[in-house]
Formats: C-alpha cells, sequence, structure tokens
C-alpha cells in the first residue's frame, strides 16, 4: 500500500526519526516528496523532488502547492504523511478543499508561539483550520500532544516517542573517543549535540562551563553540531577565556563512540518537542543534565538518571554540572539507570511498531 511522506527542510533529529522509520517499515510502498538536498539522505525510498523552505514565503509556498497537488494526483497513494509543520501546512492547501487521501501528521516540534497578540490570534486560527482537516496526529512527546489538543478532540491525537536503537550506543572504548579530540584520561568532560542556533541556549552553557572550570581545571566541553549560530558561539567561547577547553566539532556520524568518551551530557535548550540527543547520551549510560521542559521531563527522571535545570540560567547550570562532575559514583548509577529506562521506553522498534499499527489501522 502506498504512502506519500511530505518532508520540511529537516537535519538532526528529524531527519534520524526519518531514517529509522524507512528502515522499519521496508515492507511498505513510501515515496518521500521532500527538497532535492534531502535525497541522499532519505534514499532508500522512491524520492520526488519538492522544494520546500522554512518561514512564510508566499511566492515558494504557492509554487509548493501546486507541485504537490500534481505529486498526488500522480501517486494516488492512500495515506498522506507529512511531517514537520510547514510539510503540514502545504499538504492541507495541496489536499483542500476535500483532504482525502487519509491525511497524517506528526509534529516533531512544540508548536511555535508568538509574543505578538495579534500574531498568536492569526497563528491560533490557522492552526484550528489545520489540524480539524487532519485524519490523525502524532506526537512525539506528551508535552507536543497537550499543545495540540487545545485544537481538536483527544482521541486525534496520540503520542508515539522517538526512539533509538539502544545497541548502537556504549559499545565503544573511552580512549579512543578522546584520543581524536587529544584530551587525556584525567580530564573531565561535557558534551553536547544540537543546532547551534539560538533556541538550544548553547551560550548559557558556554557561561556555565567558565563558571564551573574555576573550581574543575581538567573540565572540556565538546559541542557536536552545526548552525547560524556557530561563529558566534565560538567567538563567545573566546571572550570567556574558554581556549582549548571548548571543542566545536561540527556535524559527525560518528556520535555514539564520541559520547564514549563523555562523562556528562548537557542540553540547555529553551524549547523542545524532543530530543533524540538525551536519548542517545542515555543509552551511552551517561548522566544527563538538561533544561527543565515538559518535554524532557518525559524522558530524564530527576535524581535518578540526571538533573533539571531552568533554561538560561548560567549558575544554576554551573551547579548542576558540579554536582553530577564531583560524584562519579553517583554519575554513573545515573548512566546504569539511563540505560535500562531507554532500554524499556525509548526503542526504535516500538516506534516503529506503532507507527506500522497506524498506518495498517487506516487502510483495513
Amino acid at each position: 500500500m502506498k504512502v506519500v511522506w511530505v518532508v520540511r527542510p529537516a537535519e538532526g533529529g528529524i531527519l534520524h526519526h526519518l531514517q529509522q522509520l524507512l528502515a522499519g517499515l521496508d515492507d511498505w510502498e513510501i515515496a518521500v516528496a521532500a527538497p532535492p538536498a534531502l535525497k541522499g539522505l532519505l534514499s532508500a525510498r522512491r524520492f520526488i523532488d519538492l522544494e520546500l523552505v522554512d518561514g512564510f514565503r508566499p511566492k515558494e509556498d504557492l509554487a509548493a502547492v501546486r507541485r504537490l497537488k500534481r505529486i498526488l494526483k500522480q501517486e494516488n497513494a492512500r495515506i498522506v504523511h507529512a511531517h514537520g509543520l510547514k510539510a503540514a501546512l502545504i499538504t492541507a492547501a495541496a489536499l483542500a478543499p476535500k483532504r482525502r487521501p487519509y491525511f497524517l501528521f506528526t509534529a516533531h516540534n512544540s508548536l511555535p508561539q508568538s509574543s505578538s497578540r495579534f500574531m498568536g490570534w492569526a497563528s491560533t486560527l490557522v492552526q484550528r483550520w489545520l489540524f480539524s482537516g487532519m485524519n490523525t496526529i502524532i506526537s512525539v512527546s506528551d508535552a507536543v500532544r497537550a499543545q495540540i489538543i487545545r485544537y481538536v478532540p483527544e482521541s486525534k491525537v496520540l503520542t508515539i516517542y522517538n526512539g533509538i536503537c539502544s545497541s548502537e550506543f556504549g559499545q565503544y572504548p573511552q580512549e579512543m573517543s578522546r584520543s581524536c579530540l587529544n584530551l587525556s584520561p584525567e580530564d573531565q568532560v561535557v558534551g553536547t549535540v544540537a543546532r547551534l542556533i539560538p533556541g538550544k541556549g548553547v551560550s548559557t552553557l558556554l557561561e556555565a562551563v567558565s563558571l564551573v572550570a574555576r573550581i574543575l581545571p581538567q573540565l572540556h566541553l565538546v559541542v557536536v553540531g552545526d548552525g547560524s549560530e556557530r561563529a558566534k558561539l565560538e567567538a563567545y567561547s573566546r571572550r570567556l577565556g574558554l581556549g582549548n577547553r571548548v571543542h566545536f566539532v561540527g556535524w559527525r556520524d560518528d556520535v555514539p563512540s564520541l559520547m564514549a568518551g563523555w562523562d556528562c551530557f548537557a542540553l540547555p535548550s529553551l524549547s523542545e518537542g524532543f530530543n533524540l540527543s538525551v536519548l542517545e547520551a542515555m543509552a551511552s549510560r551517561l548522566p544527563v543534565v538538561v533544561s527543565d521542559l515538559p518535554a524532557l521531563r518525559e524522558a530524564v527522571v530527576p535524581g535518578k538518571g540526571g538533573l533539571l535545570v531552568p533554561p538560561g540560567s548560567a549558575a544554576e547550570w554551573a551547579a548542576a554540572l558540579l554536582h553530577v562532575l564531583k560524584d562519579p559514583v553517583k554519575a554513573k548509577a545515573m548512566g546504569a539507570f539511563n540505560r535500562e529506562r531507554v532500554e524499556a521506553f525509548f526503542g526504535a522498534e516500538r516506534m516503529v511498531s506503532c507507527t506500522r499499527a497506524l498506518y495498517e489501522g487506516m487502510i483495513t
């Protein structure tokens, strides 16, 4: 049975999610309509070029709607599955007014919030129109689900947590990971994996590390990821006097081996839908220090697997990191707890099987 995926520009956790689903649903005929830049990354299925851009771009968006109309007519699929809010908007417009075939949407992130009263009102109208025309909505966390059910009946929205293959993590020697960054066994290493954009709060983590380094002279921070803020963050790191304590390594495809060399994982995000990097760190048997956000509370058990810290507070982040790094016995216990938790609740197999069941229910 044919399914058409409509995918917005994607990287990081969303891209990994899609790749896992494609691998797990290999017996389904899935055509992927997405920006050409994703072709080599989502090549397990037939790929159809569809230029989608983030933000509100009327000319480009109208062209995308027209193009998608033609694609859906040609493909004659039973299910259209949009990934990401922009993809959902384009899909809804292409299916209007009938909204056929079956329209499924995965909300990978929290819904955008506006400080403007007018924009908030306009956004509410658009989201009510958008969600009301969908048959089913998948949220990647209960926190995202709570946002969406303000607009539609609860029965229309179900949570399917992101999942990872835990067997890929926790299998590498620490020495190998540290040697590639010239780190010694005595160094204390905090790591993060994030897009380098303002919403990930990496500047707060840099400030916290600058404070902790006064107490722990062998502290290092490894930043995995890239983005529009990278140059600014590198400059800020230098201004904080961190020098060679901070290692910006860009996007890497060897995250499991890199994490093997860390003592703690940190994610200082200002908002999250749900985060795969946290799960990867937990599978790597690391204690985690993350922002106290609704979606992250669903993954991390405070005190047992790590600590939850108010986003944006460098002093509180420094205290939390110091708490973990100064007690290696407790940190090891947290890491062991996290590994068990990932295997029990956040496996890729569970994510795939839930999605498969949903697809099968749509065509019976």
